[in-house]
């Protein structure tokens, strides 16, 4: 695979997109890792190339660029078409199985079919993540993350 044209899909289809504007109290950036295993454990890298199979690590990085207290800041994330969330980011977080209308834990939310059975949600079907952040202080950073294997 490309690894550059895949990079280039992945964070054009996953990234946030940033106030970069000065006017804007709220700046994001994003980054994708590729997990790598070594022998004292993992460590994320820069991918050369990735191949299926491959783990990613998909971040936004926030700070508020205001004198001021920032509340209730939310960070919504798609989900590139291209990965599958791992099953630990698929069990800890605020997703959407519906391009974003409806949120909620993984394990409470259903798809229904053209036959309008349904079926509980999976992680393949994760279109969407989003994280509130209840308060941000003057020039506060932090950084939320998820994990998602290459299909």
């Amino acid at each position: 695979m490309n690894i550059r044209s895949i990079i280039a899909a992945l964070a054009i289809s996953s990234m946030a997109v940033p106030a970069a504007a000065q006017d804007k109290p709220i700046e994001l950036t994003s980054a994708i890792q590729l997990v790598s295993q070594s022998d004292g454990g993992e460590k994320l890298v820069d991918p050369a190339s990735i191949v299926p199979g491959d783990v990613l690590e998909f971040q936004t990085n926030y700070s508020n660029r205001t004198g001021a207290t920032i509340s209730d800041f939310t960070v919504v994330s798609p989900v590139p078409q291209h990965v599958t969330l791992t099953p630990a980011s698929a069990a800890s977080l605020e997703v959407s199985v519906d391009g974003g209308t409806v949120w909620g834990p993984l394990a409470s939310l259903t798809i229904t079919a053209e036959d309008q059975t349904s079926r509980p949600a999976t992680a393949e079907d994760v279109t969407h993540l989003r994280w509130v952040v209840a308060q941000m202080a003057p020039k506060a950073e932090g950084v939320v993350s998820y994990r998602a294997t290459v299909k």
